[in-house]
């Protein structure tokens, strides 16, 4: 199944009628951001996440809570 499609899959999930918001979190120098825009929910300035390496993943620690936990 293509990624597009997948994702739309995955966005129109809903639970207690709250829709799915997909945070896109890459990690290394590879990264597709073209992917994680997909993939992200809107905003995707707020939704995809990026950092170079595994050891910088507290510094987007807070930015993941907020962005998961927001329920927005």
């Amino acid at each position: 199944m293509p990624l597009q499609v997948e994702a739309t899959l995955l966005k129109g999930i809903t639970s207690g009628g709250m829709a799915t918001k997909v945070v896109a979190l890459g990690v290394g120098h590879g990264i597709n951001q073209t992917e994680l825009k997909v993939i992200a929910s809107p905003p995707q300035n707020r939704t995809v996440i990026y950092v170079h390496d595994f050891r910088f993943l507290t510094t987007v620690e807070e930015l993941l809570r907020i962005e998961m936990c927001s329920g927005k």
